[in-house]
């Protein structure tokens, strides 16, 4: 009797203790109102160049937020224009830098300002005790001016199994524009396996530089891990994507591509089939057959058999790509050959725009 009367003592006590520490939790975590909110202090205008944007940075300060006890918080900084937000970074202390190469990157993609112009941007912050579910509390805004620029492109590698994992040879793709850390490829992931064709992204024709799967950027898709953490697409699905590269984000999207093609009069049926473009690897083009051009001279590149996906032109020579033609989705004239003859073309995906080549043959 005399231990179940000890046992009965503690139970109870432990019982109290609980209810003492849930009370406790309650009064200083709820209700937000009692919460303080950081204050995001002013911002001057920001002139990004050549010069500046890959040695310079930008640091953004404000007051501590408050949740009653001493708790670690996590501040998010937000930025905004255009009706987009974008988030500039987190950070643990009262302050966040920024390098205005990263910063020209998301004012001229994240936020869809473009390159050479300025802009006025908001920014905001979020406060919240980190790793809980308790209510975060929102900081005053600011406005401040941004002028981007057009950097030098800039380009990433993509081995994998595609190629055979030939690093020598990884197929190079470039920035959309300078300066805003988003590349695009379009690319064919055939491997010959059953379902899933691995890759990774990388900084370098080498593996001693900086290589990326899915450990160090995000998907937006599911990716199988296995040791080598390889990013992934799956060939159940389709083997054609174009594949984008957030570097400031450190994020990869795909959409899926189901053919490539080419269409024109050189067809008997007069604009009524596509011809396929194939990938070639090693060249990193999607070349067409041999076609012959005599009466009609005109035709277009669209995807997937659909007038949606067409390609035309403005006639603008590519200044990267030697004797090729800028693309233009949805748009522009007819592309046209020079005069008639037989030719392959040539459609560099990896270059935003596309870009064209006409080979006479």
């Amino acid at each position: 009797m005399k231990y179940i009367k000890h046992i009965t003592v503690l139970v109870a006590l432990v019982v109290a203790f609980v209810a003492c520490d849930m009370q406790i939790e309650k009064a200083t975590l709820n209700p937000s109102g009692g919460f303080t909110a950081p204050v995001l202090l002013s911002q001057g205008p920001v002139i990004i160049n050549a010069d500046n944007s890959k040695v310079e940075e930008i640091t953004f300060n404000w007051s501590a937020a408050s949740f009653g006890p001493a708790v670690q918080i996590e501040y998010s900084l937000y930025a905004t224009a255009n009706s987009e937000t974008a988030l500039v970074g987190t950070s643990f202390t009262r302050s966040l830098s920024i390098s205005k190469s990263d910063l020209n990157g998301l004012v001229a993609n994240d936020l869809g300002i473009g390159v050479n112009e300025t802009a006025n941007i908001n920014a905001y912050l979020t406060a919240k005790v980190y790793g809980t579910k308790v209510e975060s509390v929102t900081s005053n805004t600011i406005s401040f001016d941004v002028t981007t620029f057009a950097a030098e492109l800039r380009s990433l590698y993509m081995p994998g199994n595609y190629q055979s994992w030939d690093i020598g040879n990884a197929p190079q793709f470039w920035e959309t524009d300078g300066g805003t850390n988003v590349y695009k490829i379009l690319v064919d992931m055939e491997d010959g396996s059953d379902q899933y064709s691995y890759f990774k992204v990388t900084v370098a024709r080498n593996w001693s530089d900086e290589n990326w799967g899915y450990n160090f950027l995000t998907p937006s898709w599911y990716c199988p891990e296995q040791n080598d953490s390889n990013l992934s697409v799956d060939l159940t699905e389709g083997s054609f994507y174009v594949l984008t590269v957030n570097r400031s984000k450190m994020t990869i999207d795909k959409k899926g591509v189901q053919k490539v093609g080419i269409i024109g009069a050189f067809d008997e049926s007069g604009w009524g089939t596509d011809l396929d473009l194939i990938y070639d690897a090693t060249e990193n083009v999607w070349a067409s057959p041999v076609i012959t051009f005599s009466g009609d001279l005109n035709f277009l590149i669209r995807f997937n058999e659909n007038w949606d996906t067409k390609y035309g032109t403005d006639n603008e020579a590519s200044q990267e790509v030697a004797g090729g033609v800028k693309l233009i989705e949805g748009g522009g004239n007819d592309l046209l050959v020079p005069s008639a003859g037989s030719y392959i073309m040539k459609l560099h995906g990896n270059r935003t725009p596309y870009v064209l080549v006409m080979e006479k043959q």
